[in-house]
Parts: C-alpha cells; structure tokens; sequence
C-alpha cells in the first residue's frame, strides 16, 4: 500500500504533438487478507492457522478486529456501528477475510418457523431470509437489505461452499468440533452464513471445552467473539449458528450459542439473535485503519 508518482518522457524528435513528459500519480492497494497477515498483524490475531483459518483470539479488550462494511467513509461507520460495522473471524488460505456482523439484526428471529420440521440449514426460513430467496417466511433480511449492505457491496460478498449438518457433542474442544462441522458431506452454495460452533470455541485464548461442561463461563463470556461483548442492545441474549442438534429431539433442534459462550440445542422454532457471517472477495483492497472500533479498517 504506497503512492508514487510517475513521469512518462517522450523520445527526442519533433515529430509529435505531445508534450515532452507526462506525470501521474499512482496509488497502489493491497488485497486486504494479505495486509493485514503481512503488515498490519493487529492485536489478537494468531498466524498459526487453525481450524482452516489465521484467527483472532482472545478477551474482547485485547482483539483489534473491527472492519467497516458498507462504507468506506470511517465517520459513517463508527457513527452507525448497528449497520456497518464488522469483525474479522479470521483469514483463510486465499487471503479471504471471513466477517460476523458486530451486532445483531434488529429484533429475533426463528431458525425455522415450524417446530415439527426436519429441516436442514438450506431448506430453513433464516437461510432463505439471510440470502434473499424466496419462499421462506423472511424476505431480504441482509442480501437485498439497503439497511445493511449498500448498493454495490453486496459484489464483495464471495458465494462460498457452506457445509452443514449435525453436532452430536458439544462438550469437546474447538478442534474437535472443527473436525466435525469441516467433515460433513452436505453443502450448499449461497453468500450468506451463520457462525459454527467451531468459531465461537477458537475465539476463546485456549480453543477450550464448552463453557457449560468445564466451569469457565468467565473466560467464555470474555472471548471478543461473544455477543455480549458486540451489541449493547442485546448484552443477555443467545445467537443462532448453522449447525443442527444431532441427538435428542434432533429432528427440530438447532444449536445457539448463549450470553455466558457456551453451546447449546434449542427448538428451530425459537427466536434468537442473528449475526450474519460472510466471506469478502480475495480481491477486496485495504485502504486504511488500524482494526480498533474508533479506528476500524476501511477496505475497497
């Protein structure tokens, strides 16, 4: 990330209209997964790759990940944090900067409507919602939202692989799970995600157990990935991810991760709080910031 000045100079000769030189000026950007491993290297974020990502891990006062989506004007981000403010999962392999929305959509909102349903993640009413596709009981909640993704974002929105499926225990450790959620065989193919079980656990220092199993709700409700931590309005409430409950009532459970960080299975049915989970293209450009809230990172 640089600018320089160029000056382009004609041969000798008077054989041509064009003045003697030219000069311009050249601004040069960075994709921004590859700024921020290679020269940024903001607080929390850990460059062991783990769980197929180079993550932020930590307390919440100690992780500088926060990044502007929507605009590139700092002032509007920092000034309307409900709509356009991010942070950053973690990196993946294609330099991809994997976002969840700093706070929550503005009311709750069902996994699916019907409580009797079997339903898997793309056949859900939040999915259908989430990625602007008809038929579901939500229309246009993020994709096709002016709200939240303005006009021309949405192109820097990569359509990724999502797999999902079933959780069978969540007492285990973050790579436990990541073994689990990155092994299932069922896909779909759509710009808009939930957090994994997975994620939660490895924002934790230690990628540690479920908080519920081992007695460290402390550190759990400290992890900077906490909803408790990101959205003022919504300190004591629970968050939907993708993944189903696979053993008891397992045919209308899904899995929400709670206030104190730890995972739990609840009717689909339910209303919970909704962070939405993206990838950015490869090929979006970092232009400023230092990942702080008051200083988030702009990109283009």
């Amino acid at each position: 990330v640089g600018k320089a000045t160029i000056t382009v100079s004609v041969s000798a000769g008077t054989n041509h209209t064009d003045p003697s030189n030219k000069t311009i000026s050249v601004t040069v950007l960075a994709p921004v997964g590859t700024y921020i491993l290679n020269n940024l290297k903001p607080s929390g974020l850990n460059t062991t790759m783990e769980g197929g990502l180079y993550r932020f891990q930590g307390v919440n006062s100690d992780v500088n990940n926060y990044v502007c989506f929507g605009t590139s004007d700092k002032a509007t981000c920092t000034g309307n944090t409900d709509a356009y403010m991010y942070r950053i999962i973690g990196i993946n392999s294609s330099n991809q900067l994997k976002l969840i929305k700093k706070e929550a959509l503005n009311t709750f909102y069902y996994w699916h409507n019907s409580y009797s349903s079997n339903i898997a993640w793309p056949n859900s009413d939040l999915y259908k919602g989430l990625n602007g596709i008809s038929g579901g009981k939500y229309s246009n909640l993020f994709i096709g939202n002016t709200t939240y993704v303005s006009s021309g974002w949405g192109d820097k929105i990569a359509t990724t692989t999502w797999k999902y499926g079933n959780v069978t225990d969540e007492n285990v450790t973050a790579a436990n799970l990541y073994a689990t959620e990155n092994g299932w065989s069922t896909t779909t193919s759509a710009k808009i995600g939930l957090m994994y079980l997975h994620d939660h656990y490895y924002a934790r220092k230690s990628g540690g157990n479920n908080c519920s199993a081992n007695g460290t709700l402390s550190t759990c409700r400290t992890a900077w990935l906490n909803i408790g931590n990101n959205d003022s309005d919504n300190l004591y409430t629970a968050e939907w991810t993708m993944s189903r409950v696979g053993y008891y009532y397992s045919e209308n459970t899904a899995y929400f991760v709670s206030y104190d960080g730890s995972g739990r299975g609840t009717f689909v049915s339910n209303s919970e709080a909704v962070r939405p989970v993206f990838f950015l293209t490869s090929d979006v450009q970092y232009l400023s910031g230092t990942g702080t809230l008051s200083d988030p990172i702009l990109i283009s």
